[in-house]
């Protein structure tokens, strides 16, 4: 099995760092010349980004640049995106057509514990199988900005003694290597003071790396995570697709944020 303690301080770190769910304080779509609360400047959309129109006192520096007039931003989706600097230490990104801005003294920050997790158990590490699909097929699941996954294959199980037959898509590669998203919801799956067992009630994700065809597969389900909208009601989650949503409680991995107050974040 994987070290969880140190997965759990590596995911209670992301929590918090400068582009962690808990630093985003807004993530605006730009469909028209618009302000962007809380940053300065006259923000419009453009091929490839967003524009900002700015004066040098209004503080905002594009690729480290003060703008003086009107700037292209470009977007996470280039080859080299922009990086924006706004005044007290706000920072923006743009990702299709959405500024995002980041704060890292956010109040959720302050507030933030730890992530709530069930404790390790080997029963919940299981063999399956990965069967690929057919390639460039669209899921039934979408992503945050509405746009279908792309279906990898399906991953076959049994958990707690039922057969389960999940949907697999493909996530962005981690250090270089392809990996399989699993976007799941299971009997845990609810509202916090409806079940003080529960998981977050949108669901988790597993990831595991895509062997690229068929072939035998680990899941280690106490590496289940939760989404960025756990976190924040700035993110959208993908929803899971009904293949994926198991009847079984799978009492493993994250559960939910907490503040120092103990309380889940929502």
């Amino acid at each position: 099995m994987t070290d969880l303690a140190e997965h759990a301080a590596g995911r209670d770190r992301w929590a918090t760092s400068a582009r962690g769910p808990l630093a985003l304080v807004n993530a605006q779509r730009v469909d028209h010349a618009q302000p962007v609360w809380p940053v300065p400047g006259q923000w419009a959309p453009a091929p490839g980004g967003l524009t900002v129109t700015a004066v040098p006192d209004d503080g905002v520096l594009v690729d480290g640049d003060s703008v003086d007039g009107t700037a292209f931003v470009a977007g996470d989706e280039a080859v080299v995106p922009s990086t924006v600097a706004f005044p007290d230490g706000l920072a923006g990104t743009v990702s299709r057509g959405t500024l995002r801005v980041w704060d890292q003294a956010s109040d959720a920050i302050a507030r933030f514990d730890r992530i709530a997790r069930f404790e390790q158990s080997a029963a919940w590490v299981t063999s399956g199988r990965y069967t690929p699909g057919e390639p460039g097929g669209a899921a039934s699941v979408v992503d945050a900005a509405g746009d279908p996954l792309e279906v990898a294959g399906h991953v076959e199980t049994t958990l707690d003694g039922a057969a389960v037959r999940l949907l697999a898509v493909r996530s962005a590669p981690f250090h270089g290597v392809p990996r399989l998203q699993l976007i799941v919801q299971d009997a845990t799956s609810a509202l916090p003071e409806e079940d003080p067992g529960s998981t977050y009630s949108m669901g988790r994700f597993l990831y595991l790396d895509d062997p690229g065809e068929p072939a035998d597969v680990a899941l280690d389900w106490n590496l289940l995570v939760l989404p960025p909208c756990a976190f924040s009601y700035q993110f959208a989650c993908p929803i899971p697709p009904a293949e994926n949503r198991m009847p079984v409680s799978v009492t493993a991995g994250e559960r939910h944020p907490l503040d120092t107050a103990g309380h889940v974040f929502h």
